[in-house]
């Protein structure tokens, strides 16, 4: 099939990876893939070489591309919603007008709340074009869109940690709100041999000698950096999923938002992936995480870094056997290509008359 994916990036790598990530592994399946895109900084980034046949990446600000090429897409693919009128480039609309036939998934933001398997393949018509959009909601459940993990390298599924209690490799991805001073300070006061891999710069004035700073790495360099570790902070939706495929214990920052919808979403996430803990373990996890996410202000982050130390070895376990489950349940990308199966015939399938 050719198939078009659209991605106006709005901030941090998050949409930006989630499609990269997207039109690689469909690529790899021999598909042929053009992503749209108006942040080629951004892009270069993730993916500095063409490292896949058939991935196009394309700079729909320009203007002299010419979208009329691609009318023979049998599908178009816009994550999270990004086309939207508060973006300043509106190419999504071109699309529309020259593809007017082809079928057009938003795939939204990964949530476990119970409503998105109810709204997972729902569709509306856009009332300036009359587009049809299918709503495609990525999830954990059977009826859900899953996860991509068709990419996930098979040389790190199932693969144990090294720690001790003197030893601790601690990667951290997170926003500028973390209390990431508060992580290093403990760090320099434990006296312990505990490392801190910080993807980007540590807090301004604050020297540590247990600290590293990383560099950026391109996309396909990340599945191999996080399994280095033993315990992983990340942030967002693109790390937190390949955090979890990793099979480590990680805390989770999850995006702020302005209504505070985001507490609610961390704690219908935390309750499907803490089934199973015990209830000492559970609660130290959560108070990590809520302190972490600046969501509980009772007590110190460091408080509850240092009560979560002693749960590490059943996190571990627990964060294995939860990758196994994510790696045998339902996988977003052939999830997507047996729904578009489904619908009318796609160029190739078509016979001549």
């Amino acid at each position: 099939m050719q198939i078009g994916i659209v991605c106006k990036v709005i901030d941090n790598f998050g949409d930006a990876g989630f499609s990269l990530r997207l039109a690689k592994a469909l690529a790899a399946q021999s598909h042929r893939v053009v992503l749209f895109h108006d942040d080629p900084v951004t892009f270069h980034a993730l993916y500095p070489i063409d490292e896949i046949a058939g991935l196009s990446l394309m700079d729909a600000r320009e203007a002299n591309h010419k979208l009329k090429e691609f009318s023979n897409l049998d599908l178009i693919v816009e994550p999270f919603g990004t086309s939207s009128e508060h973006t300043m480039h509106r190419f999504d609309l071109e699309l529309k007008c020259v593809c007017p036939q082809t079928p057009w998934v938003l795939i939204d933001y990964l949530s476990s709340e119970d409503w998105v398997e109810d709204f997972h393949l729902s569709q509306s018509i856009d009332p300036s074009t009359g587009h049809v959009t299918t709503f495609f909601y990525p999830g954990f459940t059977e009826k859900t869109g899953g996860l991509i993990h068709c990419d996930y390298p098979a040389h790190l599924r199932n693969m144990t940690t090294r720690y001790s209690d003197n030893d601790l490799k601690v990667f951290v991805f997170s926003y500028p709100n973390a209390p990431l001073a508060e992580l290093i300070d403990c760090c320099n006061k434990t006296g312990t041999n505990t490392r801190i891999y910080i993807a980007g710069s540590k807090p301004a004035g604050i020297e540590a000698t247990c600290v590293t700073e990383l560099a950026f790495r391109p996309q396909r360099d990340f599945d191999d950096l996080l399994a280095k570790h033993d315990v992983l902070f990340v942030r967002g939706e693109d790390s937190f999923v390949r955090a979890q495929l990793a099979g480590r214990p990680m805390i989770w920052q999850i995006y702020p938002t302005s209504d505070g919808a985001h507490a609610d979403k961390l704690g219908k996430f935390f309750e499907r992936y803490s089934s199973g803990l015990t209830p000492d373990c559970k609660k130290a996890l959560w108070d990590c995480w809520v302190c972490w996410n600046g969501l509980n202000n009772t007590h110190a982050f460091s408080t509850s870094w240092q009560a979560l130390q002693v749960h590490l070895p059943e996190l571990q376990g627990h964060a294995l056997q939860w990758q196994l489950r994510l790696l045998s349940g339902p996988e977003l990308v052939g999830q997507l290509l047996m729904w578009r199966l489904l619908q009318f015939p796609t160029l190739s399938e078509q016979t001549d008359i």
